[in-house]
C-alpha cells in the first residue's frame, strides 16, 4: 500500500476514533436517563417481564404494557403512555433472560453482547480481494463505535445491531453457495419484517431462488412461535396493533418526517396525511420499482464470483433502507457492511470508473461524519436528508455493476 493511501486510512482512523471517544462521553453523562428507562429498550424489557410472567398474551395491550414499564421507568417523564413494543412476540424471547436482571444491570448486558456482535459481524464478513481488510478486527470495532447509528442504536437499546450480525452471516452463508442456510438466517431477522422482506425478495428475484427455502420454512416456525408465547389471535391482532399504532401520536412513536428513507422525504413535503394516503401510494410502486431495478442489474453478476455478490448485497441494502416504509437512523447500522467491504482496496482498483469511485467514496465518508447526523437530526431536524449520501453511494454501486464483467471481478 502507498503511502498516500496509509495517510488516508490513518485520517480516517483518527476522526472514527475522536468521534467515537465523543459518542463515550455523551453515553457516560446520559447514563442516569438511560439506566431510568428513557430509551426504547424499555419496551423490549417489559416485553421480556411479561413472558417470564407468562402473560405473553398481553404484549400489546397498552395497559399491561404502561403497568409493568411503571416498575422499572417510573421516572420518566417523556411519555404519558407505554414505549410501545413494535416487535413480533417471538422477538420477547431474546430478552426473555435479560428480564431477571434488574433494568440497569439488563441494559448493560444488553450492550456488552452488541459490542460482542459488532466484533463478530466484523470476522464474518468475507473480504477476499479486491476488498481488503485494513484496520485488525479489535480496531474495525473501536471504529464502528465512531459511527453515529452504532452510538444511536447502544443509546435507545435497540436492535439493529442484532440484525446487522444476521445479514452478514447470511452473506457469508451466500458466498458459500449456502442459500438455504443463508435463508434460514435472514428468517431470524424478521423481527425486523419490514427491511428483511425486500431483502429477500431481492435475492430471490437476482437469482438465487434457494433462499426461499430456508426463509419460508424459517417464517412459518416464528410465527407459529409466536402464536405460543401470544396466542393465535396475535397473528391478526398484531397488524392491525401496528396499523393503529402509525395513526396514533402522543406514544412515543416516531413520525414519518424523523425517517431517512423516501417515506420521508415524501412527508416532509406533503406534511402529515392521513393514513393510507397518497404517500403511501406512491411509495409501493416506487419501492417495487427500485427493487425489480437493483435485481435486473444484479442478476447477471450474482453468480459469477464474490465481487458480483458483494457489491449487489450492498446495493440491495440501501435499496431496502431508501424504499423502506418503516427506518430510524439506527437501522442505517446495515450500512456498516458496505463500509466494510467498500472502504477498503475496493476503491483502489485502477479499472474502476471514475465517476463511480467519486461517488461512492462520497456516500462512504458522509454516512462516516458524524457531524453530519448531529446537525440534520439534531439540529435541523431533517433527518430524512440522509438519504443524500445513502443515494450517492447507490449511483455509484449502480455504475459498477453496469461496467462490463472484467471490471468487477
Amino acid at each position: 500500500m502507498s503511502n498516500k493511501l496509509q495517510t488516508r486510512y490513518r485520517y480516517v482512523a483518527a476522526f472514527l476514533l475522536a468521534t467515537a471517544i465523543a459518542h463515550g462521553i455523551s453515553f457516560w453523562k446520559e447514563r442516569a436517563r438511560i439506566e431510568a428507562g428513557y430509551g426504547d429498550f424499555s419496551a423490549f424489557y417489559a416485553a421480556g417481564l411479561l413472558v417470564r410472567r407468562g402473560e405473553g398474551r398481553l404484549l400489546y395491550d397498552r395497559a399491561a404494557q404502561w403497568k409493568v414499564e411503571q416498575e422499572f421507568a417510573s421516572r420518566v417523564d417523556i411519555r404519558k403512555g407505554p414505549m410501545p413494543l413494535v416487535r413480533p412476540p417471538f422477538e420477547a424471547l431474546i430478552f426473555l433472560p435479560l428480564a431477571y436482571f434488574s433494568y440497569p444491570a439488563a441494559i448493560a448486558i444488553w450492550s456488552i453482547v452488541k459490542i460482542v456482535l459488532l466484533w463478530l459481524t466484523t470476522r464474518v464478513v468475507p473480504r477476499p480481494q479486491p476488498f481488503t481488510r485494513i484496520y485488525p478486527s479489535w480496531l474495525e470495532v473501536a471504529l464502528c463505535l465512531g459511527l453515529f447509528p452504532v452510538f444511536l442504536d447502544l443509546f435507545q437499546g435497540q436492535d439493529s445491531i442484532l440484525l446487522l450480525f444476521i445479514v452478514a452471516a447470511a452473506m457469508n452463508c451466500l458466498q458459500s453457495r449456502k442459500d438455504g442456510a443463508a435463508g434460514a438466517l435472514l428468517a431470524l431477522g424478521l423481527f425486523k419484517f419490514h427491511l428483511l422482506v425486500p431483502l429477500v425478495i431481492l435475492l430471490w428475484l437476482a437469482g438465487r431462488p434457494r433462499i426461499l427455502a430456508g426463509f419460508l420454512p424459517g417464517a412459518a416456525g416464528l410465527a407459529a412461535l409466536s402464536g405460543i408465547i401470544s396466542g393465535a389471535s396475535v397473528l391478526s391482532a398484531y397488524p392491525a396493533y401496528l396499523v393503529n399504532l402509525n395513526r396514533a401520536t402522543g406514544v412515543g412513536f416516531v413520525t414519518a418526517q424523523s425517517m431517512p428513507n423516501l417515506r420521508g422525504v415524501l412527508s416532509a413535503f406533503v406534511g402529515r396525511a392521513p393514513y393510507p394516503g397518497p404517500i403511501h401510494w406512491l411509495l409501493l410502486p416506487a419501492a417495487v420499482a427500485a427493487i425489480v431495478f437493483t435485481a435486473r442489474l444484479w442478476r447477471p453478476l450474482i453468480n459469477t464470483g464474490f465481487p458480483g455478490l458483494a457489491v449487489g448485497y450492498c446495493l440491495a441494502l440501501l435499496t431496502t433502507l431508501l424504499t423502506s416504509y418503516y427506518a430510524r437512523s439506527y437501522d442505517m447500522t446495515l450500512l456498516i457492511i458496505p463500509l466494510l467491504l467498500l472502504g477498503g482496496g475496493f476503491l483502489d482498483q485502477p479499472e474502476l470508473l471514475p465517476s463511480a469511485r467519486r461517488l461512492i467514496a462520497v456516500g462512504l465518508l458522509l454516512l462516516i461524519c458524524t457531524p453530519l447526523y448531529w446537525a440534520l437530526i439534531l439540529r435541523l431536524d431533517r433527518p430524512y436528508l440522509l438519504v443524500v449520501p445513502m443515494f450517492i453511494m447507490a449511483l455509484g454501486l449502480g455504475r459498477v455493476m453496469q461496467q462490463s464483467p472484467p471490471a468487477t471481478t
